[in-house]
C-alpha cells in the first residue's frame, strides 16, 4: 500500500540521515503512489523507496557542491531534502548496453601476460576458469552481466601483483565484451573522500563517472570503512555512494578492491550490501625465495643486463635473506626491486672505478655487485621493525 511506502520512505530517510521539508515529503509521496499503480511484478517496494531516497541524497549532494558553500552550512541545512532533490530524480532512467563481440585476439595476448608472471599460480587458475565460464554462458546465449557481478577483491601483501592482475583482468574483460573500454582508474580513499557531507558523494561519482565502461581499481580499500576509528568519517559515505552506482550501473562499470589480508575482511563487513556484490576474492600470497630470484633476474633482464652463474646464485641467497627476515609488512617484489636496483649501482660504481679493458661488457652483472649489495630497512614512521622499499605497485 501506497501509505506503508510512505512510512518506510520516512525510516529510510532518517537510516540515511536526511530529512524532508513538507514540500519534498508530499513529492515523494505522490511519486511513491505513482509508481505503486504503475507497478508490475517486479516492483521493489521497501527497495525502490530505499533506492529514490538514496537518489535524492545524491541530488541533495550535488546541489551543496554545485552552491559552492558547503562549510558555511549548518548540519540541519546539510541534512535536509529540498523539493527540488526529490523532483530531480528520474525514475525512468534505463541503459541499453550494446552487444560487444569477444575480440579473441586481445583476450589471447591479456592471457599470455598473466601466464607469464612468475608466481600467483591459484590466481591464474582462478582466472582462467572465470575465461572459461564467462565463455561457456556466452556460447549458449545466457547473459552473464545479468548472472554476475564481476566486481573482485584483491587480498595480498604489498608487492604480490595486486595492480598489475588488475590491469590484466580489465583487458581480459574488455577482450570478453563484458565492458566497452577496458580501461582501469585507480584511485584510493583520498580520490573519493572529502571533508564535508555531500563533497564525498560528488568526488565518488567522478570517480565512477571516469570509470564507465571499464573498472574502478580502489587500493587499500579497507581505509573507506575505518580511518583511524573516527566516528562521523565520510568514508561510510563513499561506500554508500560506490554501492548504489554497483547497482544502478549494473554491468556497466567494474570495482576492484585491493588491500592486505587483514583489514580487507573489516572493509567488506562494513555495509550490510558490500560483500553480496563482490563475486570473487582473489588471494595473493608471498613469493617463494625461488620466485622471488625469478623475480629479481627477470627484473635485471628487462634492464639489459646479463648476470653470470655465480651472480644468480649470490642474487638467491641475497633473496633468501629477505623472506627469513620478513614481518607482516614484507614488500615481496618491491624489496626484490630496491635490491635490484642496488645490485645496479654497485656494478655502476665497479666499472667506474676500473678502467675500462679490451672486450668489457658494462652490461654484465658479477657476484661482487650482488654481495656488496645492501638490504635496507625501511624507516617509515608508520611501521616497526620491517623491511620495505617504497609504494609502487
Amino acid at each position: 500500500m501506497p501509505q506503508e511506502l510512505a512510512s518506510i520512505a520516512n525510516f529510510a530517510a532518517d537510516k540515511k540521515d536526511v530529512i524532508f521539508t513538507p514540500e519534498s515529503k508530499v513529492a515523494l509521496d505522490q511519486m511513491i503512489t505513482r509508481a505503486y499503480r504503475e507497478r508490475s511484478k517486479s516492483f521493489g517496494n521497501a527497495r525502490y523507496v530505499f533506492d529514490l531516497i538514496e537518489k535524492a541524497k545524491i541530488n541533495m549532494a550535488l546541489r551543496v557542491m554545485s552552491e559552492g558553500e558547503a562549510a558555511d552550512l549548518t548540519n540541519s541545512e546539510l541534512e535536509t531534502l529540498q523539493l527540488q532533490d526529490v523532483l530531480k530524480i528520474d525514475v525512468n532512467e534505463q541503459t541499453i548496453r550494446p552487444a560487444i563481440p569477444v575480440d579473441q585476439e586481445l583476450l589471447d595476448l591479456s592471457l599470455a601476460e598473466l601466464n607469464e608472471m612468475i608466481g600467483i599460480d591459484s590466481v591464474k587458475r582462478e582466472i582462467k576458469d572465470l575465461v572459461n565460464i564467462i565463455q561457456y554462458h556466452q556460447r549458449i546465449g545466457k547473459d552473464v552481466l545479468n548472472k554476475y557481478f564481476f566486481h573482485t577483491v584483491f587480498v595480498g601483501n604489498p608487492g604480490t601483483g595486486k595492480t598489475t592482475v588488475a590491469r590484466i583482468l580489465a583487458k581480459i574483460f574488455k577482450a570478453l565484451g563484458l565492458i566497452e573500454r577496458g580501461h582501469i582508474v585507480e584511485t584510493d580513499r583520498q580520490g573519493l573522500v572529502a571533508g564535508f557531507v555531500g563533497q564525498t558523494a560528488m568526488k565518488t561519482h567522478e570517480r565512477v563517472e571516469e570509470a564507465m565502461g571499464g573498472v574502478l581499481f580502489i587500493d587499500e580499500a579497507y581505509a573507506l570503512s575505518n580511518f583511524n576509528g573516527l566516528q562521523g568519517d565520510y568514508g561510510n559515505e563513499a561506500i554508500q555512494t560506490l554501492l548504489k552506482r554497483m547497482e544502478d550501473d549494473r554491468g556497466q562499470f567494474f570495482v576492484f578492491a585491493a588491500g592486505y589480508p587483514e583489514n580487507m575482511d573489516k572493509f567488506l563487513k562494513a555495509n550490510p550490501g558490500l560483500r553480496s556484490r563482490f563475486d570473487k576474492v582473489l588471494h595473493f600470497d608471498d613469493y617463494s625465495v625461488a620466485q622471488l630470484s625469478d623475480i629479481a633476474i627477470f627484473m635485471l633482464q628487462t634492464e639489459g643486463y646479463q648476470m653470470t652463474s655465480k651472480a644468480k646464485k649470490f642474487i638467491a641467497q641475497k633473496c633468501e635473506v629477505l623472506v627469513s627476515s620478513k614481518d607482516k609488512y614484507f614488500g615481496n617484489a618491491r624489496e626484490v626491486r630496491k635490491l635490484v636496483l642496488d645490485v645496479i649501482k654497485q656494478q655502476n660504481l665497479r666499472l667506474a672505478e676500473t678502467e675500462k679493458p679490451a672486450g668489457h661488457n658494462p652490461k654484465l652483472i658479477s657476484a661482487i655487485d650482488i654481495e656488496t649489495a645492501t638490504i635496507q630497512e625501511d624507516k617509515s614512521l608508520y611501521k616497526s621493525s620491517s623491511i620495505g622499499f617504497g609504494s609502487s605497485k
